[in-house]
């Protein structure tokens, strides 16, 4: 029983441990990762796990905040201007005025099965309609309509609209998003205010979402 207990709470520790690293690193998505980044995040899997197979906290410990210092150091080198081209891929233009580069394709390892995937997934069935099509050095498709081929906006119409800032969460499961009141210019004692007069006296216990929409009216969602 000790055994199960001691081999449970190892196995809590390196979860944590683990997470705490990862976060520390980047806040990613695994498909926008670099290679060193997606590269160092395997081996601290492996290393963070060690104690689960030979007891030794402490070498893993060390060897995962190591290749986190690692990591931290190649992804600010990785910035400077020099050896960004070495450290991370390059955009490709793969599609250019409605004609496919096979060439940059074959060099890419990408097959026209692939590469029609991509663009149905941005809403384009036919190259024809395409002026470029970028491969992102994160592995992301970009891809540019024809002039004659991109949706109409209120500015190509001479309609004139007014900027309307973004509905923003200033309560969350009963607690004041402090960051976001100091966005919106707000305080503390205008918000109680607002609550009050919708009847809400103890927004913590009576509140689980407060939000601010685009036209500045409080919107409250009761617990």
């Amino acid at each position: 029983m000790q055994t199960v207990l001691t081999y449970s709470v190892r196995v809590v520790l390196v979860y944590f441990f683990t997470y705490l690293s990862t976060r520390i690193l980047t806040k990613k998505a695994i498909a926008q990762m670099t290679a060193y980044e997606i590269a160092g995040l395997m081996v601290i899997g492996n290393v963070a796990a060690e104690p689960l197979v030979d007891k030794v906290m402490i070498k893993s410990v060390y060897g995962t905040g190591l290749l986190i210092l690692l990591m931290l150091i190649t992804s600010k080198i990785a910035v400077t201007a020099k050896f960004t081209k070495v450290m991370e891929h390059s955009a490709s233009i793969i599609i250019n005025d409605g004609q496919i580069d096979f060439n940059e394709l074959r060099r890419l390892n990408i097959s026209l099965n692939v590469l029609f995937g991509m663009l149905r997934q941005q809403g384009f069935d036919r190259v024809s309609d395409i002026e470029a099509a970028v491969l992102e050095p994160n592995g992301t498709l970009s891809v540019f309509a024809k002039a004659q081929n991109r949706p109409v906006t209120k500015k190509d119409m001479n309609i004139n609209v007014c900027d309307k800032p973004i509905s923003m969460p200033l309560i969350m499961n009963g607690r004041i998003v402090k960051e976001n009141l100091e966005y919106v210019g707000r305080s503390e004692v205008w918000l109680v205010e607002e609550l009050k007069k919708q009847g809400i006296k103890d927004y913590t216990n009576e509140v689980f979402l407060v939000e601010l929409d685009s036209s500045w009216n409080v919107i409250t969602y009761r617990k």
